[in-house]
């Protein structure tokens, strides 16, 4: 059983997760969850059609939890 994390440690591991990602998939996750910009907006801002940002979006949080696990962390299942 693993034991709970601080909101502390939670912010800093994501952002550690978030600085392995390419730069571009970073921004959309920055986008998506710091702005709550939607798929098409997100797409707009960078030049591709929603489908393509998310495609970025998934890749970026299958990499987010690669480095998560490494660092530890395991994620929840979702439901």
């Amino acid at each position: 059983c693993a034991l709970p994390i601080s909101q502390t440690e939670l912010r800093e591991k994501l952002q550690t997760a978030m600085q392995t990602l390419p730069e571009r998939y970073r921004r959309v996750v920055q986008l998506y969850y710091g702005r709550d910009m939607t798929m098409k907006e997100i797409g707009g801002v960078l030049g591709v059609n929603e489908s393509r940002v998310s495609q970025i979006h998934k890749s970026a949080l299958e990499r987010m939890h690669a480095a998560l696990e490494v660092s530890g962390m395991r994620a929840a299942a979702v439901l």
